[in-house]
């Protein structure tokens, strides 16, 4: 009897995750303050068709109301090598679109 109840809670697991990753976008309404510090960050795509990103600070999507982002950032690198390739760096901003 335990068997069934553990594929059971795979499933379920597995259902939710899907739900999320599905989420694209993102909306704040109302006041919001982003404070962020980072050092030593780096993004590497290697391979093909791959997107480096380096997101520090950053609010993607629709945003409504007063926003305060504060950051400091030191040593950040997006590295990419290969064919077709694509770095995005976004620090301390508000972009409408996701790094492809």
């Amino acid at each position: 009897m335990k068997a069934p109840r553990i594929v059971v809670t795979v499933a379920l697991v597995l259902i939710a995750t899907g739900s999320i990753a599905q989420t694209s976008q993102t909306r704040i309404k109302g006041n919001t303050e982003i404070n962020v510090k980072t050092e030593n960050t780096t993004a590497v795509a290697t391979g093909e068709n791959n997107v480096a990103k380096n997101r520090i600070g950053v609010i993607q999507g629709d945003k409504k109301g007063d926003t305060k982002i504060s950051v400091s950032a030191t040593n950040v690198t997006t590295v990419v090598g290969g064919r077709n390739k694509k770095t995005c760096t976004n620090i301390g901003a508000i972009v409408k679109d996701e790094c492809k």
